[in-house]
């Protein structure tokens, strides 16, 4: 097995590629268009979601078997289809074209893998095995999901929005990232969790204050 070199992949307004209309390529396609991709979509039918998409113009069908031209100005593909003849065409031709491309359950026929993903606002954790276990994948993924709540997700906006007011009322550099790390080695994340958001607020500007 490769060793996979971690990434995260800005793919806002890319045309990416999903080979495949069963419920595994919606899953596919809807990951896709929540980063912003531009998608097309490649099989002879879809789900009914997808054709509810395709309808609502979020993405492109293009009905019918895959066809190496469909890969013309393509960033990314995803091949999840049943067929193995095709899944391995869908391979073949990308690779050749040093295109991006996973076909699913088939790390071999892979050049990128998708990782297990935990979201948690702009809070992203991912877990991969590098196509050796995607079962304990799965598992740590969960444990992940039961580790990191929501309160995660808050506090990380609550941060976003710190940042301008600190930037404005903190000039030094040294005393700005004193605070950040003071914030979040905090009990703030126990006080969101718990609803306590009076007592957020007090604490974050008694932190922001020892450094004024």
């Amino acid at each position: 097995m490769p060793r996979y070199y971690p990434a995260y992949l800005d793919i806002k307004d890319k045309r990416c590629l999903v080979v495949g209309g069963g419920a595994v390529a919606e899953r596919k396609v809807n990951s896709l268009l929540k980063c912003g991709a531009k998608v097309s979509v490649v099989s002879p039918d879809l789900t009914k979601r997808l054709k509810e998409l395709n309808s609502e113009r979020e993405i492109k069908f293009l009905k019918g078997e895959f066809k190496e031209k469909y890969l013309k100005d393509i960033f990314l593909v995803i091949g999840a289809t049943d067929k193995s003849n095709v899944n391995f065409k869908v391979y073949e031709s990308a690779n050749k074209k040093n295109i991006l491309v996973n076909i699913v359950d088939s790390p071999e026929l892979c050049n990128f893998i998708v990782p297990s993903v935990v979201e948690r606002g702009a809070l992203t954790i991912a877990v991969s095995t590098g196509g050796k276990s995607p079962a304990l994948s799965k598992k740590l993924r969960k444990e992940l999901e039961d580790r990191y709540g929501f309160e995660y997700a808050k506090f990380l906006n609550l941060m976003g929005n710190l940042r301008k007011r600190i930037s404005s009322e903190i000039m030094d550099k040294r005393k700005r990232e004193e605070i950040y790390k003071n914030l979040v080695d905090s009990d703030i994340i126990k006080l969101i969790r718990n609803g306590k958001d009076g007592q957020v607020k007090k604490r974050i500007d008694a932190i922001i204050k020892q450094k004024t």
